[in-house]
């Protein structure tokens, strides 16, 4: 699946536009850390988490110093900011493929400070894993492989990560596997075989094929997320799985099926990769790689309705030249109201952007372009969305690029408005 996008990405780099200013004016873009010398991983495609003292952490899906594979299994990393604004790199560990390699999404705190992630690959059967680590009182952090995936009813290879409900279960979905190889969304317990209870097995029809997103719960414990293709068109789906109320076990609902033809153009979007975002009133908001009026992709909003239906609409479909195309990640909102994404592909020259939409008081949204991606020194194909931090500066990685190019292992990069 990653191969197959990728490529699409840089099909439609070849329209991009080059020459334009790749910031908006006042914007400053600084690059915080350059991946590829030495062994301090290389390809991070995940985001980024914040901690309270403002240090940042984030995976890269190789390099590393823990197994003998070329480049390497990938790293969990830490950035620490100076007084001088520089900031220093620390690995937290280096995946040794026992413990897992390849992870593609973002690691998450739980409320003690434990950091807990997924793998894409290896563990104990080569299918991925889900992992904690935990700072012992000399700051060093140790690894415990809390589920290694069989490829059987379990699951295989997440691409996402995990994430916490309000009482701290942690939960996550698969991209394949399960009882019809088509993914799964589980809970990691120590109370069941394997540590791990599947909350829904996708049987390759309406509901979805191939979850890649990292799940989000809402105050009632309810699972958010989508599956990448699947559904009555093949494009993908929205679904929420819950808890029975009078029995044990969960149940999934189909929230909406993209209508548009995979990888093509359409009224609606196609292929969801990234998770959703809720807001205050319950309206769920995500981004699709294809689709959209030119076939660039969307930013879509999907709202309940009184009876139990859903509503979709697209508040922003990307031209797939100036404005970006591909939108990777997941969406973050700021204190106002504005939606911060990134796009792997397109932009002023070619590598992708980072945007900012802008709703109106009529409802309609404004894309403005925050940077634009060259693929040198910059970075670029930046996959996995931005953060915000309290000052609103925005964070993020771009997958390639850095050190002129020579290196091409990605950064880590800031935003400051």
């Amino acid at each position: 699946m990653k191969s197959t996008v990728l490529a699409c990405i840089a099909a439609l780099t070849l329209f991009a536009i080059m020459g334009i200013s790749d910031a908006r004016a006042g914007d400053t873009f600084k690059v915080l850390h350059e991946f590829g010398l030495g062994n301090d991983g290389w390809t991070p495609e995940s985001g980024l988490v914040l901690d309270n003292a403002g240090n940042l952490y984030g995976t890269t899906t190789a390099g590393g110093t823990g197994c003998s594979s070329n480049p390497g299994c990938g790293i969990v990393f830490e950035l620490t900011p100076n007084a001088n604004g520089s900031w220093t790199e620390g690995i937290l560990h280096n995946f040794t493929g026992t413990d897992g390699a390849h992870p593609y999404a973002a690691p998450v705190f739980d409320s003690r400070g434990n950091l807990y992630g997924t793998t894409h690959g290896d563990g104990v059967n080569n299918q991925g894993t889900v992992f904690e680590l935990s700072a012992d009182s000399s700051g060093t952090w140790n690894a415990l492989l809390l589920h290694s995936f069989t490829g059987g009813w379990d699951g295989a290879y997440p691409y996402g990560g995990v994430s916490f409900d309000s009482s701290g279960r942690v939960y996550g979905t698969t991209s394949s596997a399960g009882t019809y190889n088509d993914g799964v969304t589980f809970n990691v317990t120590g109370q069941a075989i394997g540590g791990e209870i599947v909350l829904h097995t996708f049987a390759g029809g309406s509901d979805g094929i191939g979850p890649t997103s990292t799940l989000i719960s809402d105050a009632s414990g309810n699972l958010y997320g989508t599956t990448y293709s699947g559904g009555s068109n093949g494009a993908g789906t929205i679904f929420k799985v819950s808890p029975n109320r009078h029995s044990p076990g969960w149940a999934q609902t189909l929230l909406y099926t993209f209508r548009t033809t995979q990888f093509g153009s359409g009224v609606d979007g196609a292929n969801p990769y990234a998770g959703l975002v809720l807001d205050a009133s319950g309206n769920l908001y995500g981004t699709t790689l294809f689709g959209g009026s030119a076939g660039g992709g969307t930013v879509f909003k999907v709202s309940p309705n009184a009876d139990g239906s859903w509503t979709e609409s697209i508040i922003y479909a990307f031209q797939g030249a100036l404005d970006g195309n591909t939108p990777y990640g997941s969406l973050v909102f700021d204190a106002a109201g504005n939606l911060y994404g990134t796009t792997a592909g397109g932009g002023p020259r070619g590598y992708g952007t980072v945007f900012k939409l802008t709703p109106s008081l009529s409802g309609q949204w404004t894309e403005t372009i925050l940077y634009g991606f060259s693929g040198g020194v910059d970075g670029g194909w930046p996959g996995g969305g931005v953060i915000l931090d309290k000052a609103g500066n925005l964070y993020g990685t771009a997958a390639i690029g850095g050190y002129q190019g020579l290196q091409n292992a990605g950064v880590v990069f800031e935003i400051t408005p």
